[in-house]
Order: structure tokens, then sequence, then C-alpha cells
């Protein structure tokens, strides 16, 4: 008799260990977790007798709703003074006429930092003849796009260099 009980027991608490381990399996379709966000840094040279140093570089980011940033860093800037900011498509040796942003900033005479696009996804390309064209500006799409920046104080080049496709 306790042999047929043994063998009862048996069966019932293996019906029920299969139960539970069934009932405690793994969602086979898990949330896979985000990507992590990608980064490209150039750098940017003087001019002149500063030709090979590097003065800053243009940071590109990417953000979780594929938004992207860039921003501007330089190491050195004239105190009080006005400047320019052109990032403009194609090289500095063969430059277009698309520019793809205007801006400036007012020196500190230390290292700054200037936001040029902030959770942009598509930018405005000023033509020739005042003409304008939307254009998609996502990470891979701004990498995909041969342009250089420019940073002048007056009429004198501060910093430049390759941004996106030509690096």
């Amino acid at each position: 008799m306790f042999n047929k009980h043994t063998l009862l027991t048996g069966a019932v608490l293996a019906t029920v260990l299969g139960i539970t381990f069934t009932s405690c399996k793994d969602d086979d379709n898990p949330t896979p977790p985000p990507p992590t966000p990608r980064s490209k840094s150039f750098d940017l040279k003087g001019t002149g007798a500063d030709k090979d140093t590097k003065v800053g570089n243009i940071t590109l980011t990417e953000n979780k709703d594929s938004t992207v940033n860039v921003v501007l860093n330089l190491t050195k800037n004239t105190k009080d003074a006005a400047h320019n900011i052109y990032l403009i498509a194609g090289t500095p040796t063969a430059a277009t006429t698309d520019t793809l942003y205007k801006g400036g900033f007012q020196g500190t005479g230390a290292a700054l930092k200037v936001d040029i696009f902030t959770n942009k996804n598509k930018i405005t390309v000023f033509k020739a003849g005042g003409q304008t064209k939307d254009t998609a500006f996502k990470y891979d799409n701004a990498l995909a796009i041969a342009s250089y920046m420019k940073v002048l104080k007056g009429t004198d080049t501060l910093a430049i260099g390759n941004f996106g496709k030509n690096n």
C-alpha cells in the first residue's frame, strides 16, 4: 500500500511542478533594450601658424527619439568679440553655395560650447538666390552630407574643419 501512495504522490508532485515551471516561463518576446545613442566628433583646426593645432570640435549625437544634436566646442575665442559660425556644404577647398547653418556668439575669452542644432530631424538648407530646401537631418543623414564648419571673428578664420561625409 505504501508503494501505491508513493507512486501516486510522485505523479501528483510531478504534475504540480510541471505546471509551476510552465507558468514561470520567461516571455518568448522580451522587449529589447533601447539602442545606445550614437555619437561622432570632428576636429576643428586653427589657421595660419595654428593650422595643425586642434582648437575645438563639432560633436554629433543621436537622441533616443532619432533626433540629433550638433554642438560646437572651442578651446579659444576672443573675449567680447562677435564670432560667426557657418556650416556649409562641400569642403573648404570646394565649397558650395548651400548653407546648412549660420549663427554666432559673443566671445568669452575661454573655452566655449555652442549648441548648433538641438533635437533636429530635418533642417532648412539655404541655397543660392535665397531659395531654401528642407532636408532630412537624422544621424545617418547628417553623416552623409559632405560639409565643413568655419568659425570667424570678423574676416579672420578662427577655426575650420570638415563635418560629415568628408571624414
